[in-house]
């Protein structure tokens, strides 16, 4: 089974909280850096993830949790 992906920003508290409940449940993993300072988080390619241009967005496949 492919890893998960998380998307966001490694320094962010919130992404933080969900690599610590991933490396808990011992899920493998990915993280995909979002740079929030260049407006990554804006793009079409993202806002495909999210709709509100949030992170973290997590990614299991066909499968989006935001």
């Amino acid at each position: 089974m492919a890893p998960v992906k998380l998307y966001g920003m490694t320094m962010s508290w919130n992404v933080t909280r969900c690599v610590a409940a991933l490396e808990e449940a011992g899920v493998e993993y990915d993280v995909v850096p979002i740079d929030f300072g260049a407006g990554e988080h804006k793009t079409p390619d993202h806002l495909a993830r999210n709709p509100f241009g949030q992170m973290p967005v997590l990614q299991d496949g066909d499968f989006y949790v935001w």
